[in-house]
């Protein structure tokens, strides 16, 4: 199998093609997208963004809405892109088998945005999935970015301190207040000794509202120092989507109604 991955990989090389769009460009492994997709703006780069999640603002408030709301146990959030069309796209074909190999040039771009931002971390740990959806995916895509981060950075990664002992509802299907109650008690620390007194960086793929991170740092804070999040995209909290309606739960709702 893994003389066919090479000899298909010689065929047709991946590193040629951007990321979002696959046009051809000159040099991956400097700037794995091509200059059309440079000037979309699926970029977290805006002049105004939230000091703690960083979401995108339309004027300059500091914090979000929701940050301003509710307590936030990480101390920062990264995150160098929004979760909008080819962007979505991109994350959507990482986290299925035959994406694996975007997990090196997203990882550069999430150790750029880091690096950037100057956080004084030790260790690197990724957002564990629980052993059912490990086992339907069949690898952890925050694990796979921590690994190029932490390659990138130079600095160690664990994988063996976060864990996720709780099967949950998927968080896309919640709203905002359930998705804080579906991951209450949801993670569990390991060695803690390890950490006592580091400051971490949680690595994930995407964050919405910030409740997988949230209470990712609450578990690690009670024996770590700081925690800081990256995350490859996150969603635009001042966007709007158009609510999707699904027949089934009609039908849910009119087996409640008392005629």
């Amino acid at each position: 199998m893994n003389f066919i991955k090479k000899f298909l990989d010689l065929l047709f090389p991946k590193k040629l093609k951007c990321i979002f769009c696959g046009r051809d460009i000159p040099d991956f492994d400097k700037q794995p997208y091509c200059e059309d997709c440079a000037k979309e703006e699926f970029f977290n780069n805006g002049k105004y963004r939230c000091k703690c999640c960083d979401t995108p603002l339309p004027v300059d408030e500091g914090y979000c809405y929701h940050c301003k709301k509710d307590h936030k146990d990480f101390d920062k959030a990264l995150s160098p892109f929004i979760y909008v069309g080819a962007i979505r796209k991109t994350v959507l074909k990482f986290k299925s088998n035959n994406g694996k190999y975007l997990a090196e040039p997203m990882g550069k771009l999430m150790a750029e945005r880091v690096k950037d931002a100057c956080l004084d971390f030790d260790i690197i740990v990724p957002t564990p999935l629980s052993a059912k959806s490990f086992k339907k995916r069949g690898y952890n895509q925050s694990e796979l970015l921590a690994n190029e981060i932490g390659k990138a950075l130079g600095k160690p990664v664990r994988t063996d301190i976060l864990l996720k002992v709780k099967e949950t509802q998927h968080q896309k299907e919640l709203g905002f207040s359930d998705r804080q109650k579906n991951l209450k008690d949801a993670f569990k620390i390991e060695h803690s000794k390890d950490i006592e007194g580091l400051n971490i960086l949680l690595v994930d793929d995407i964050m919405t509202t910030g409740a997988t991170s949230n209470q990712c740092a609450k578990a690690l804070k009670k024996y770590c120092g700081s925690v800081y999040v990256v995350v490859f995209a996150r969603r635009d909290l001042n966007h709007r989507d158009k609510p999707t309606f699904k027949l089934k739960n009609l039908f849910k709702s009119k087996k409640k109604l008392k005629i």
